[in-house]
């Protein structure tokens, strides 16, 4: 008789891997395969091929599966003609035992083959810390998605230098490593060498044990040892200043050239080199040249990115970063225009001057007139853009003593005394200063123009005016339009004082200004005030309203607080009160018309100790509330204090600093943000100026220009034939323009970033601790949560960041699932057995140079940003200095008293705190005269 043998279906359970077309096994967890290995046949190949077990691969149970094994001088995939990476298929299993019975319910795909990647060599020259950027040259790079490099001397992938080839590679040519600012190639001299590489496959050893020079390091010449200061505070120039001094160390004396971020040209194109010093140079200006040439883009500053004292361009701060030393704030070189406003003497409670060079940022408008008048004791001035001003006059003061002409006759924005420019002539006629209006032509009424602040309802504050002529029939036409007895009350108060109380309900305006009073009735009889110009009786403030958030705050580890709403109005009048903050832990950093910044003092939390969550509950929340603000017109006590946030316990495990050298700048440095962030009201612009006229030849050679062409120092001399230098370390010099072709330790168009600071150590700026997204929650509506635009979309590997991080979240929808699922596929990782020692390492500390910042942190030299001390610190630094002197003091006194108790001595003083001692004990003996001999000496 025949026994019925029934076997299972296999399942496959392992996801798709990538291997190399040479990779010496494939391992595949898999259930069902319940036979022996000769008993086992599969279909297994690629698109239009089919692999031979035993003579292609051989078959090798495993206890989770089973394992692929290539024999020698195979391929998993011919990759010929065809552009990685090409899907490896298992079509069908059949076991001896079970005849043609199918037992893989449909195809499956096992991998994703991949040319196996093997590296160059080269005997290019590296300096440590001078060259930038390094190239490494080879095969089987197409396809990939990221190529890890395995040094020796090791380095540190997303530490001390960044990949920025970019992916995935269509062609074998070159992968491009930048290096990070503070790093080096390599702590010692001598050649760099390729240990492995990993394309996606895993580690692959190149030439055996003995790996690939890519570069021999050497050090950084005596040149290469030159430095620029930051001089942006103490030398404030207008954008024609006929010289500047860079101030820096290790410059040629012979010869030193720099490069600006804005793209200056010395050897007479922008400037020439008047006097150069180890520690100086002064640069002058060719006539028609401008320091910055974008006047849009001012104020400004000035930045060098590299340094040429004889041994190729150095860079003097994160060059790859597109980051430099400031050596001059730029303003633009004011002017004013003439006008013929006429003002009344008075009553004209502002004018408004129009120029150019008018800062929004980093600088003042300042102005002297004749007649004289003071800022801030006779007016105040507004930038409103770069070519407008306004001018508020204060209470009691008059534009000029008489009418006649008001003229500006110097200007300065820079804010030096070297800033004053004297305007042509006797200076520039702005306005026409008249006669107040005779209160004979306004019913025998007169207003003073008052500037009184007020909010538009807040505090319900009345308004007082002040002027002659008041009796209590009169009345006032405003601008805008307010209703006497529907929006406010007239009191008559006396012939020179009325007060408009406002209505429960209404507002002064409804939008903050000026609320001016445009006409007065007497006796039924409009009189038009200031010619129909009217006379500012108020200044209206928008109500301040913060809105609610709930965001979380974090105890310490949250820098900066954002507070929204609307009716805020300038740094130097906005104060508020945060509870249960410590008024002196925080601080106003910035103020705009719907936002306000508030920062955290240095070793402060906002919450005070005994109410620190560190320690507590996880899900303990208090809340961050503000209880008063002002912004200019009084103290707004919120009947119920509004919560702006809910502090939460500090992140454990979360590594998030701000030693940033660029922290609090408002740009994003730690390459944790895809964009920058930047605040124009504080920090200016740092943009270039190829858009402010240096012509279309700066672009040819400089940038993208003639169909995007970039030239590099490699194609100046393929193309042009110029360059000079050892190898390709020099620079260029195009003598038909006089310009400098940059060389690769910059590339001026290089689109390459590599972060200025390490990942974490900009916290703030980049959005704060809590800016690491949880992925696995669903995406709100505006956000489109699956498609499949990735470029390695549907090759069974989840590529968007819930996954292996190579695309947008939501693109690798048919991998990864909907935004919000948790069902995507992950790499598996497990790769090969660790016996086959020509394709992978065993040694864990070069396996470690691809982990990352977060797995080497604790490898990294410690780096702080330099602290200044406060006074405060300072006088507690002494105070505690002194207490330890004291005590120091106290502990001698204790130490001569023990000893002489030791050796029987009497101990001064004890009689006083002897109980059994009487009052004729203590009190003083009588003076005793004693014989003097010469060898006794008594005390």
């Amino acid at each position: 008789f025949h026994v019925a043998v029934t076997f299972a279906e296999v399942t496959i359970l392992s996801g798709v891997q990538v291997v190399y077309d040479e990779s010496p096994k494939i391992k595949i967890k898999a259930s069902g395969f319940d036979a022996d290995d000769h008993d086992i046949t599969l279909d297994l190949g690629t698109t239009g091929a089919t692999l031979r077990g035993g003579k292609d691969y051989l078959v090798q149970k495993d206890d989770d599966g089973i394992i692929l094994k290539l024999l020698t001088n195979r391929r998993w995939a011919i990759l010929d003609g065809r552009v990685p990476p090409v899907a490896l298929v298992l079509r069908s299993v059949k076991f001896s035992d079970s005849g043609n019975t199918e037992l893989l319910p449909q195809p499956v795909v096992l991998a994703n083959v991949i040319e196996t990647p093997t590296v160059f060599p080269s005997d290019r020259q590296m300096y440590q810390t001078a060259s930038n950027a390094l190239y490494i040259n080879g095969s089987g790079f197409v396809g990939a998605k990221f190529v890890d490099l395995y040094f020796n001397p090791p380095l540190m992938k997303s530490v001390a230098y960044e990949v920025v080839t970019k992916f995935p590679m269509t062609a074998n040519g070159e992968i491009q490593l930048r290096l990070r600012a503070g790093f080096k190639w390599s702590e010692t001299v001598g050649p760099l060498r390729v240990m492995g590489i990993d394309t996606g496959g895993g580690p692959v050893k190149c030439n055996d044990d003995l790996g690939v020079i890519v570069a021999n390091v050497v050090q950084d010449l005596d040149e290469h040892d030159v430095s620029v200061k930051d001089t942006a505070t103490e030398q404030r120039i207008y954008h024609d200043q006929p010289s500047i001094v860079v101030k820096g160390s290790g410059f040629n004396p012979d010869d030193t050239t720099l490069k600006f971020s804005n793209g200056l040209v010395g050897e007479g194109v922008n400037f020439t080199t008047a006097l150069l010093t180890e520690t100086s140079m002064t640069l002058r200006l060719v006539a028609g040249s401008m320091w910055r040439a974008n006047m849009n883009n001012l104020p400004g500053y000035l930045t060098v990115l590299a340094v040429n004292s004889g041994g190729g361009f150095v860079a003097v701060g994160p060059v790859n970063s597109g980051k430099g030393r400031d050596v001059a704030t730029v303003f633009e070189k004011p002017n004013v225009f003439s006008g013929n406003t006429k003002i009344f003497r008075t009553h004209t409670h502002e004018l408004h001057i129009n120029g150019v060079g008018f800062p929004l940022v980093l600088g003042a408008l300042q102005l002297e007139f004749n007649p004289p008048l003071r800022e801030d004791v006779d007016y105040t001035v507004r930038v409103i853009s770069r070519t407008e001003a306004e001018l508020t006059l204060l209470d009691k003061k008059a534009w000029s003593s008489e009418a006649g002409p008001l003229i500006v006759t110097r200007v300065n924005t820079k804010g030096t005394d070297d800033g004053w420019i004297d305007l042509p002539g006797n200076g520039v006629h702005v306005a026409d200063v008249q006669e107040d209006v005779s209160a004979d032509v306004t019913g025998g009424v007169e207003i003073f123009p008052m500037g009184a602040k007020v909010y538009q309802s807040a505090l319900s504050q009345p308004i007082v005016i002040a002027g002659s002529g008041f009796d209590s029939n009169m009345g006032f036409v405003f601008d805008p339009p307010l209703e006497v007895d529907r929006e406010y009350y007239f009191n008559y108060e006396s012939k020179n004082k009325v007060t408009l109380t406002l209505r429960e309900g209404k507002k002064w305006r409804k939008e903050p200004g000026f609320l001016i009073a445009k006409a007065v009735v007497v006796d039924g009889k409009k009189y038009t005030l200031a010619n129909g110009a009217g006379i500012r009786v108020a200044t209206i403030l928008g109500d301040p309203v913060i809105e609610s958030s709930s965001d979380n705050i974090h105890e310490s580890q949250s820098k900066v607080v954002g507070i929204h709403g609307h009716g805020f109005t300038n740094i130097e009048d906005v104060q508020l009160v945060i509870r249960p903050s410590a008024s002196s832990s925080y601080k106003v950093i910035s103020v705009l018309e719907d936002a306000i910044r508030v920062q955290l003092k240095p070793d402060q939390d906002w919450l005070p100790g005994f109410l620190s969550l560190n320690g507590g509950d996880d899900g303990k929340r208090i809340p961050l509330q503000v209880s008063s603000i002002n912004t200019g017109a009084g103290d707004v006590v919120f009947d119920e204090a509004i919560t702006i946030g809910y502090i939460v316990k500090d992140r454990e495990g979360v590594v998030c600093d701000d030693s940033c050298e660029f922290a609090f700048d408002g740009i994003c440095d730690d390459g944790t943000a895809q964009d920058m962030y930047y605040y124009y009201e504080e920090y200016g612009y740092y943009m270039d100026d190829f858009n402010g006229g240096y012509g279309a030849g700066y672009y040819e050679y400089y940038g993208d220009y003639e169909g995007n062409r970039r030239l590099t120092q490699r194609k100046a001399k393929e193309e042009y034939g110029y360059g000079y230098g050892e190898g390709e370390e020099g620079y260029g010099y195009y003598e038909g323009y006089g310009e400098y072709a940059y060389d690769d330790y910059y590339m001026w168009t290089d689109e390459y970033r590599v972060s200025a600071c390490l990942e974490g150590t900009d916290c703030t700026d980049c959005g704060g601790v809590d800016a690491i997204v949880d992925y696995t929650r669903p995406a709100d509506s505006s956000f489109e949560s699956c498609t499949n635009t990735c470029p390695y979309a549907r090759d069974g590997i989840c590529d968007d960041p819930r996954g292996a991080s190579y695309c947008a979240l939501g693109t690798d929808c048919q991998d990864c699932g909907p935004v919000g699922q948790d069902n995507f596929t992950v790499v598996d990782d497990e790769g090969w057995d660790d016996d086959d020692d020509y394709w992978t390492f065993n040694d864990g500390n070069f396996l470690e140079q691809t982990k990352g910042l977060e797995h080497n942190r604790g490898k990294l030299p410690k780096r702080q940003r330099p602290e200044v001390v406060a006074p405060a610190a300072m006088f507690l630094t002494v105070l505690e200095g002194m207490v330890y002197t004291i005590g120091a003091v106290f502990a001698a006194a204790a130490l001569i008293l023990v000893m002489r108790w030791h050796n029987g001595q009497s101990i001064p003083f004890m009689q006083v705190f002897n109980p059994e001692s009487g009052v004729q004990d203590i009190e003083v003996a009588p003076l005793r005269r004693m014989p003097i001999t010469p060898d006794v000496i008594r005390t």
